[in-house]
């Protein structure tokens, strides 16, 4: 995931760059003048994470090569151009260089951008004969440009639409492994230097490695909107018609007709997210135990965010346990407040049985005095520290299935649930410190 921001997050770059310059120069005919303004730019930008090297300039085109050299300063950067990508994820980027060939037209710019290069971390960890094997077989398909992305961008109408090329490659080794991509196009539009609108999709993406791992994604729409003036005010969508992933050590996991829509907007420095969520059907399936829910819906909110704390916290060592818990401690200084409208499942296959599922309803708000030490020390000081109300209703198929726990089955003869119109329902209330289970005090 993170090469593919990274090929991404350049790509926005570059774009940003063009874009910018057609917009702040008097005569963008005169191509010496936008050469020499890209050129301060890219100047820019290697004060900020990256560097450009091999620049050649022609009458028409030109080309250069970009790499970053500060994972933290490189990660920042693209984030305050819209493209989230981790210090971590950063840090494995090293060493991947970015080629970037670039053709000014009468009225476009057409960009070719492909790595010239892996990552540090992969060409060091290939060491056995099958190894190196493997990686002459990359590096020829780097060579020949197998991964190439390819973007117009319109400059007076500041938008672009790109895709990439695709890939249907078999790499040979101890394991055979095979790497398909179709039809993968995106198209967006840039202000002020940010992308604010971004479209992609794609028909098939398929990673196979023998017996021990099989990936496929059919059908993936995405669309990304910025709805305000930071980079948590936005708006995405993303529709999957299908996912089937088969891994020897995790089992496998398939999914159909998947849409997902989030939002996030920001006032006085406080960001409020909703996710929205509809599976038709998903199925997991472990040492032939099969587990499936159908027709999940979720619906789901938190807000009272601390923009600022949370930037910082992205930006924490997560080794760092004093300082990691001091800013854990000061984003729930805004009482953060989690609600699930609705989760609800219509119906749950498991041990072979197919049963009326469940529906979940719950408010959460954190304290504003939550303290990470003392919780490391005393966990049921989390219940000091939340005010909450949850509703949980099943079917009387789903509780006879729960009762087979031993366990379960002694809460439930300690607290049974009430009924209503079929359904078994639990009304969790916590407060205090203190736990009520249908108005029951729980017992610690």
């Amino acid at each position: 995931m993170g090469r593919k921001k990274l090929g991404f997050g350049l790509l926005v770059l570059i774009i940003v760059t063009v874009l910018y310059y057609f917009n702040h120069t008097e005569n963008v005919q005169n191509l010496n003048t936008l050469q020499k303004a890209l050129n301060l730019q890219l100047t820019d930008i290697q004060t900020n994470g990256f560097t450009v090297s091999d620049r050649q300039i022609k009458k028409d085109t030109e080309h250069f090569v970009i790499q970053i050299n500060d994972p933290q300063k490189a990660a920042l950067f693209l984030a305050q151009k819209g493209i989230r990508l981790t210090v971590e994820e950063t840090k494995e980027l090293k060493g991947i260089q970015i080629g970037t060939d670039v053709t000014y037209l009468k009225d476009m710019i057409a960009l070719e951008v492909y790595p010239l290069t892996l990552p540090t971390y992969l060409s060091t960890a290939f060491t056995t004969e099958n190894d190196k094997k493997v990686l002459a077989q990359l590096k020829d398909m780097i060579k020949k440009k197998i991964f190439l992305m390819h973007v117009d961008i319109v400059h007076s109408t500041t938008t672009f639409k790109g895709y990439v090329k695709d890939i249907n490659e078999r790499i040979e080794g101890e394991k055979e492994v095979k790497l398909i991509l179709q039809g993968l196009h995106f198209s967006g539009d840039i202000k002020k230097e940010k992308i604010v609108k971004y479209m992609q999709r794609f028909e098939t993406l398929h990673l196979y490695m023998s017996d021990a791992l099989n990936r496929t994604i059919s059908g993936y729409q995405s669309h990304y909107e910025l709805t305000g003036t930071t980079a948590y005010d936005y708006m995405t969508d993303y529709s999957i018609k299908k996912i089937e992933i088969d891994e020897e050590a995790e089992g496998t996991l398939l999914a159909d007709t998947m849409v997902l829509h989030s939002t996030s907007t920001v006032k006085d420095g406080l960001a409020t997210e909703t996710l929205k969520a509809k599976i038709k059907n998903l199925e997991l399936l472990f040492e032939k135990e099969k587990f499936a829910m159908h027709t999940l819906h979720m619906d789901m909110n938190i807000s009272n965010i601390d923009v600022d704390t949370s930037e910082k916290l992205q930006k924490t060592d997560p080794n760092k346990e004093k300082e990691l818990g001091a800013q854990l401690e000061a984003l729930a200084s805004n009482k953060m407040h989690l609600a699930i409208p609705m989760l609800s499942v219509k119906k749950v296959t498991l041990h072979g049985k197919e049963m009326y599922g469940f529906t979940l309803k719950a408010t959460l708000q954190l304290d504003e005095s939550l303290d990470i030490y003392r919780l490391g020390m005393k966990p049921k000081h989390v219940l000091q520290q939340i005010d909450g109300d949850l509703h949980l209703s099943f079917s009387n198929e789903m509780l006879t299935m729960l009762k087979e726990d031993p366990e379960f089955m002694i809460g439930y003869m300690m607290y049974r649930p009430k009924r209503s119109e079929g359904q078994r329902i639990y009304h969790i209330n916590i407060m205090d410190g203190s736990v009520k289970i249908n108005g029951k005090l729980l017992e610690f």
